[in-house]
């Protein structure tokens, strides 16, 4: 009987620590997944940019422009900082592509209000991604780490609207220089 009653004691014990132990194993066997995860992510978003640059090569402007729009790499990064860094220079260089997009439309003045609008945009998103990042080793429950994770997606939410924008003016001012030609 009171074989029965420490048993009855110590399983609830034993498996509380083995709980303990799988969540302090989780987070290092985890990380690593999801930065895999994350860079995979990015590698796609690279490889639309190199599908858009051909079809401008081949004067395809509003499937390269479709393209370049789903090329913008939204995704809070959670693991890896350099991925953090890697899509701020990646939405460098799709900003710099539309612009060269909108440089290539002769006799035109083009006022592209929602370029500067996305280039505002991503530059905050860089900022709190940054902040981010370095609140990661806080609970996952911390106060401004839930914060800035809102913020993010209000601004990722928020930037693909812009980019959608953007590439919408591209098209119609690109469409005029076809009819006007």
């Amino acid at each position: 009987m009171s074989t029965a009653i420490v048993a009855l004691v110590l399983v609830p014990v034993a498996l509380a620590l083995l709980a303990g132990l799988l969540a302090l194993l989780a987070r290092p066997l985890v990380e690593p997944a999801m930065a895999g995860l994350e860079r995979a992510r990015f590698r796609r978003a690279v490889a639309r940019v190199a599908r858009a640059d051909a079809l401008l090569q081949a004067r395809q402007s509003e499937a390269a422009l479709r393209d370049l729009e789903s090329a913008f790499c939204l995704m809070t990064v959670r693991a890896d900082a350099r991925v953090a860094e890697q899509i701020s220079r990646h939405h460098t260089g799709l900003l710099s592509r539309l612009l060269s997009v909108a440089d290539d439309i002769p006799h035109q003045r083009v006022r592209l209000l929602a370029l500067a609008k996305v280039d505002r945009l991503l530059d905050r998103r860089a900022e709190m991604q940054r902040a981010y990042l370095q609140l990661r080793s806080r609970p996952l429950r911390d106060g401004r780490r839930l914060q800035l994770e809102r913020e993010l997606r209000r601004n990722a939410r928020d930037a693909r609207a812009a980019v959608r924008e953007l590439v919408a003016d591209l098209l119609v001012i690109s469409a005029r220089k076809v009819a006007v030609q």
